[in-house]
């Protein structure tokens, strides 16, 4: 039986050798589509899975509540914290604190690189199940002398050699042996890094994490049990108020399997993360091959009327309705796998792209029984959903009155037909609208008037060694012309991270609890990135260690009038000064929030980044040789290595750039589907109004006339998916542009565009064949009646 169903539906895709490409092409472009959603995603959900006891392991996090009720959430805990875990929390098998991944010169004789690493408990490789490959795999750390590093820098290190028991120096001040090589790290893992360092070193040259109220590390625990968390939380929230009465943060678990996809916290209480653009492209997914199916589906009833007879001489020997679905269904089946075949290849070949642009490094494994099994699923998805409806039409049919060649009898898909093509002209339209409303505000980020210059500047990360012989770089790069400026300045000037509650001024209210912004720099800083400071001055080296410049926001909150604040007295963590000077507002965090008070305070070590302002007296390229000549001359130990602060900028709104793309792609995806559906069903409809056509032209009917009656039912539907995606893309569009402190206009532009493109396209698809139908020779048509 199934060979004879394989058989005749074979049969039936050859015969028809239009009608199979539009509907193979339409599936393969939809599954295409699918599997790269279906391969990200699983990637996706891959991160953190891997340790053994996946399901026990959580991330220690912190809710810090401000006076006024707002409460902030991150991952930052004392370092006291993890011995009171383990001291008090009995549900708790083991703790590793560590601190955030840093990067740090590792050297061996005189092999040098700049890798990333932590300080850690050695707890951290028995919770994560990091495999030590060789050396001591029971205690990776076995002392503050010790280090453990990856395959990957023993191999860069030591070359072939064997790595334990060796000597390397760390950041140019600590000589460590080492004790263990741990297998490289998976690339699903968010925590990151090439070697581990004992936490002790960390805590040692930074006093501060010893303080209740700090936060200079992170802490995860292994549960003896993955149901002990609610018993174990419920302990876990008088853990620093009982070792410190003032302070205001509370730490609860949070499953660390969900730390990269619901990174995202609102007043304490989880809002999400990454897992939405999973929901995003998922639906999107789903959307596109419903797209495909619908194209199937119509042109299956479109042209049921040529099956008629078929299923009518089948009934009359004896066929039964159940056997004809799954005859019907199992045709459109194999036009599913004939498809997944060229979609699987088409994916194969376009994964280098799609990994370029995701940044990913995913592939296509067909031994992984996840990968197989999903594609799997979404084919023999595809092919039930295309095929189901046509199935039960064509099964229907009376076999008595489509033999006397009643053909039309039955067919009462028209109005299924035409609300199918407003569904998928309506998905069309709402992608078309958003994509171009995400291209816009990618525009508009790149574009936006940040405050301060990102152009011509290159950033060089801070070490020992550059610290030590800064003031001859200096000299030397002032001397050459290869630079205008150069600058000390602290974290990612685009989203600074430091914040506090701490600054005190004269008016400040005993309730305060206003988040400054605080930003270590030098006195070359703020001209360098071309800050305009609006009242006040700059900076004068060392003489204004304990004086502050801040900007207008803080001044507004502060109470201070703009005429006055200049002089007024501040004290922050450079002890009582004044402030010498007000700087206009910049952009100092992500976009999708409003520009916060921030205050400058002068240092000339304490900070992380030079900044360089090239002089372009000279070629690019020769001017980074020129620099990277003076830093090898005075600080040969460590590699030269820059990147670009507009590149800075760049990243910090990847994601963005990301999704603009996809979406983009995604876009042209579903309107080519459209397309396709639209062709062919052109088609059909020209070939079955053929003696109408013959008709109204012999009656004077023009060319034009004719095409612009088969193109008008089908514009009429585009207008009705118009009147359908506009208002819905409308509140896509304002919910994704909420979500954006300062964001592009969407005007009505952006649907007279989108209008416009899509009657364009309908013309386009719907044309040829009208045109086609009318131009044809009205005797061709009219001769046998």
């Amino acid at each position: 039986m199934l060979k004879n169903y394989l058989k005749t539906s074979f049969r039936n895709l050859l015969r028809h050798k239009s009608y199979t490409f539009i509907n193979v092409l339409g599936l393969t472009v939809g599954l295409v589509t699918s599997i790269f959603i279906l391969l990200w995603i699983i990637d996706e959900l891959s991160f953190d899975r891997f340790p053994s006891d996946a399901d026990r392991i959580f991330k220690v996090m912190v809710n810090n509540a401000y006076p006024d009720g707002k409460i902030e959430t991150y991952p930052a805990t004392p370092a006291k914290l993890k011995d009171v875990i383990v001291q008090e929390i009995p549900e708790v098998e083991l703790a590793a604190q560590y601190s955030m991944e840093t990067e740090l010169l590792v050297k061996f004789e005189t092999t040098a690189y700049n890798a990333f690493g932590v300080y850690a408990d050695p707890t951290l490789f028995q919770i994560f199940s990091f495999p030590v490959v060789s050396g001591n795999a029971t205690k990776p750390l076995t002392d503050i002398k010790s280090i453990a590093v990856s395959e990957r820098l023993a191999k860069k290190l030591f070359k072939n050699g064997d790595a334990i028991g060796k000597s390397i120096n760390l950041a140019g001040s600590h000589d460590l042996i080492v004790t263990s090589v741990f297998a490289d790290i998976p690339q699903y893992s968010t925590l990151q890094f090439d070697f581990v360092a004992p936490i002790e070193l960390f805590t040692k040259e930074n006093p501060w994490t010893q303080h209740w109220k700090s936060g200079g590390t992170q802490t995860t625990v292994l549960l003896k049990s993955s149901s002990f968390v609610d018993m174990a939380n419920q302990k876990f929230v008088s853990l620093i108020k009982n070792n410190c009465p003032d302070c205001t943060t509370t730490p609860f678990l949070f499953p660390y399997v969900k730390s990269r996809l619901y990174n995202e916290f609102e007043n304490g209480k989880n809002a999400g993360g990454r897992i939405q653009q999973i929901y995003l492209f998922g639906a999107v997914a789903v959307l596109i091959l419903a797209m495909a199916c619908i194209n199937f589906t119509n042109l299956s009833t479109a042209r049921a009327a040529s099956r008629s007879r078929e299923v009518g001489i089948r009934k009359a020997i004896g066929a039964q309705k159940n056997s004809l679905v799954v005859q019907f269904v199992s045709e459109s089946i194999l036009l599913s796998f004939i498809a997944v075949l060229f979609a699987m290849v088409i994916v194969q070949l376009l994964l280098p792209f799609f990994n370029e642009v995701t940044t990913k490094s995913i592939r296509l494994d067909v031994s992984n029984p996840v990968h197989m099994a999903g594609i799997l699923a979404i084919t023999l998805i595809c092919g039930l959903l295309a095929g189901s409806y046509p199935a039960f039409v064509l099964s229907r049919f009376n076999p008595v009155k489509v033999l006397k060649g009643n053909t039309q009898l039955g067919l009462t898909g028209n109005t299924l037909r035409k609300s199918l093509v407003i569904v998928q002209f309506t998905a069309s339209i709402i992608l078309v609208v958003g994509s171009i409303a995400v291209y816009k505000q990618i525009v508009f980020i790149s574009e936006k008037n940040l405050g301060f210059d990102k152009d011509n500047i290159i950033v060089v990360d801070q070490n020992e060694g550059i610290v030590k012989s800064y003031p001859a770089i200096k000299n030397d790069l002032y001397q050459s012309g290869a630079v205008k400026s150069i600058a000390f300045g602290g974290n990612n000037i685009f989203t600074i991270p430091i914040t506090t509650t701490d600054p005190v001024w004269a008016s400040k209210p005993d309730n305060s609890s206003i988040l400054f912004k605080i930003f270590r720099c030098d006195a070359e800083f703020i001209p360098t990135i071309n800050i305009k400071i609006q009242s006040g001055r700059n900076f004068i080296d060392g003489q204004d260690a304990s004086n502050y410049i801040i900007n207008r926001k803080a001044a507004e909150v502060m109470g201070l009038s703009f005429e006055n604040a200049v002089g007024s007295e501040l004290e922050m963590w450079n002890g009582k000064g004044k402030i010498i000077g007000i700087t206009d507002d910049f952009h100092n965090d992500n976009l999708k929030f409003g520009i916060e008070p921030l205050i400058f305070m002068y240092s000339e070590n304490v900070g992380s980044h030079y900044f360089m302002k090239l002089s372009g007296k000279l070629p690019f390229v020769e001017n980074i040789e020129q620099i990277e000549t003076i830093f090898k001359k005075h600080n040969p130990d460590h590699p030269f290595e820059y990147i670009f602060l507009d590149d800075v900028f760049k990243k910090e709104y990847q994601a963005e750039t990301v999704i603009g793309k996809l979406f983009l792609s995604f876009t042209v995806v579903a309107v080519l589907i459209s397309c396709l559906g639209l062709f062919g069903l052109a088609s059909f409809t020209a070939e079955r109004r053929t003696k109408e056509l013959g008709i109204r032209k012999v009656m004077g009917a023009s060319v034009g006339n004719l095409v612009v009656l088969l193109c008008s039912d089908f514009a009429n539907l585009v207008l009705a998916g118009l009147c359908i995606g506009f208002p819905v893309s409308w509140y896509l569009i304002r919910e994704y542009l909420s979500k954006y402190a300062f964001h592009a206009e969407i005007n009505l532009d952006i649907y007279i565009l989108t209008s416009i493109v899509m009657l364009l396209i309908v013309l386009l698809s719907v044309g040829y064949q009208s045109a086609k139908a009318a131009i044809s020779n009205p005797v061709d048509s009219l001769r046998n009646e």
